[in-house]
């Protein structure tokens, strides 16, 4: 059980934890949410390669609700069990990672566990990365930091969707309240 409880959201059996716990903070959370879905909905980086990045980031920062929450997101993204293994074994350097992904994964993880990324990290990675995809990748890691300590200090409860029904969800709601943007 979640150390406070979730505050009352409207009914929608798709609300994760995370998302109901976001609540008690309604204003901001919301902000939050909305970052969530846009590295979903409008990210640069190819949706194995941010998978690998948030997976990562659930072992690095050592939130077990993250991972969980990310199989079947994963999967269904083309993340294979043997790169799952990888990640949980902390080995980011496994021949189940492309070359490309190896260094994105160094620097995800460089930039998780320290305040800099060191030169040779960051320049094998802009070999196969966008300064776009670079700075998406950072923003993600930090992110997805702040999810995890909120999953862990309230002890979330795991709540995994059995495919990707509630990221679909999110990136469908993403996409419709971007249209009602207005641009100029």
């Amino acid at each position: 059980m979640a150390r406070i409880g979730y505050p009352e959201l409207p009914a929608d059996e798709r609300t994760v934890n995370i998302v109901r716990m976001l609540g008690h903070a309604p204003d901001i959370g919301s902000a939050v949410s909305k970052l969530g879905a846009a590295q979903f909905a409008a990210g640069a980086l190819p949706a194995v390669d941010r998978e690998l990045v948030i997976m990562n980031s659930g072992v690095a920062f050592s939130a077990p609700y993250e991972w969980e929450q990310h199989i079947s997101i994963s999967r269904s993204a083309g993340v294979t069990d043997a790169q799952r293994d990888a990640l949980a074994a902390r080995d980011l350097t496994s021949s189940e990672f492309t070359e490309a992904q190896r260094t994105l994964l160094a620097f995800a993880d460089s930039a998780a566990r320290s305040p800099e990324v060191p030169d040779e990290i960051f320049e094998a990675a802009r070999g196969h990365y966008t300064d776009r995809q670079l700075v998406e990748t950072v923003i993600m890691v930090g992110f997805y930091f702040l999810i995890a300590r909120v999953s862990t200090v309230f002890q979330l409860e795991i709540d995994p969707p059995d495919d990707s029904s509630v990221l679909n969800t999110i990136v469908d709601e993403y996409k419709t309240s971007q249209q009602h943007i207005p641009t100029s």
